[in-house]
């Protein structure tokens, strides 16, 4: 038996030596279909930071809004 230098060798000398693998030449029953259609949306989970991000831009604009009104007025 030659050396084996490197793990690709001795991968490749197990291989040659084994043959095929078991796992690969199973027989597998065919797959089943997915029971959730691909054409229904999914719900995405309600997301804190998001909530906070639209609540601090909103604060924002109105208060940008009234210092726009407040300074034409007076």
């Amino acid at each position: 038996m030659s050396e084996l230098t490197n793990l690709t060798d001795r991968i490749a000398h197990l291989r040659e030596r084994k043959g095929t693998s078991e796992v690969l030449q199973a027989n597998r029953p065919p797959s089943r279909p997915s029971r959730h259609p691909l054409t229904k949306e999914r719900k995405f989970a309600t997301d804190t930071f998001m909530l906070f991000a639209y609540g601090l831009v909103c604060i924002a604009l109105m208060a940008q809004f009234i210092l726009i009104f407040w300074l034409d007025v007076i």
